[in-house]
C-alpha cells in the first residue's frame, strides 16, 4: 500500500525539514513559527491538524495548546494522544485496524479467554454466578426468579449441595 499525501504537502514551507520535527522552546520555536507565518499552505495545514486532532508539534502556525483552544471554539475534536500502534487499547478505543494492532488485540483476547478458563477451573464463583430458581423473600423485599445472588463464604454452591436437602430448589447455576 502506497501512502498518498495531500497535494498541498509538496508546497509546504517545512517540507523536508526534519530538523523541525521536535523543536525546543526558544530559537528553534521562533524559527518554526516564522516559517509557518510565511507558508503558502498554513491554512490547509491547520485545517488538517484540527480535523485529525493532532496533539504534537507546530501545525499551521499554532502549537498543540493553541490548537486545543481553537478546536474547542470551532467544534473540532480535541487533540488526542493515542497509544502506540501494536497495543490493544489503540485497537479497541481508537479503532486502529493495522496489522500490529490486530495482532495485539488477538493476543489480548487469547490471554483473556485463558484467564477465564483458569478461573472456571479454579471454581471462581463469578465465572458461574448463582441465580434464583424461584422468587424468595429476603428481609422486607422479594428477590425474583432469575436474579443473581452473591455467593457467601461458608454457604455451599448449588453444585456442592446434596440432592434432597431442599436447598437445590432455591438456586440454580446460571449457564
Amino acid at each position: 500500500m502506497t501512502l498518498r499525501l495531500p497535494e498541498w504537502h509538496a508546497r509546504a514551507a517545512c517540507r523536508g525539514r526534519i530538523d523541525l520535527d521536535f523543536v525546543e522552546p526558544g530559537e528553534q520555536l521562533a524559527e518554526c513559527l516564522a516559517l509557518c507565518a510565511a507558508c503558502p499552505v498554513a491554512e490547509q495545514c491547520l485545517a488538517e491538524a484540527l480535523d485529525a486532532g493532532e496533539a504534537w508539534g507546530i501545525r499551521g502556525g499554532l502549537d498543540a495548546d493553541q490548537r486545543e483552544k481553537l478546536a474547542e471554539q470551532t467544534g473540532h475534536p480535541a487533540p488526542v494522544i493515542k497509544p502506540a500502534h501494536g497495543t490493544n487499547s489503540r485497537y479497541a478505543k481508537h479503532g486502529c485496524r493495522c496489522d500490529l494492532c490486530r495482532e495485539a488485540h488477538t493476543a489480548y483476547d487469547r490471554q483473556r479467554r485463558e484467564r477465564n478458563r483458569a478461573r472456571a477451573r479454579a471454581g471462581d464463583p463469578w465465572v458461574r454466578p448463582i441465580a434464583l430458581a424461584a422468587p424468595m423473600r429476603t428481609g422486607r423485599r422479594w428477590t425474583g426468579a432469575g436474579q443473581y445472588v452473591l455467593p457467601l463464604p461458608g454457604v455451599p454452591a448449588p453444585d456442592q449441595v446434596e440432592a434432597g436437602s431442599g436447598l437445590v430448589e432455591l438456586v440454580a447455576v446460571a449457564a
